[in-house]
């Protein structure tokens, strides 16, 4: 287990992921411009987890074409 730890609006988060996870987590909020190591803004945050809903809904229309092409075969 590793610590995820980020502060937003003078708040700090901690909360323990398992170890793949938490090192996902990491990265992707780094390359979301999410500074894990000093004071962030809650507009960040947020279009953070708007890159991750936007990726998440792109991965499951992908899923849904490759299953209706599957259908067609």
């Amino acid at each position: 287990m590793k610590n995820v730890a980020l502060t937003v609006s003078g708040n700090r988060y901690e909360i323990k992921l398992e170890d793949a996870f938490a090192d996902f987590v990491n990265k992707d909020l780094q390359e979301a411009g999410i500074n894990l190591h000093q004071d962030n803004k809650a507009d960040k945050l947020l279009k953070a987890y708007l890159r991750l809903a936007k990726q998440a809904t792109s991965y499951e229309n992908e899923i849904e074409l490759l299953i209706e092409t599957l259908d067609g075969l």
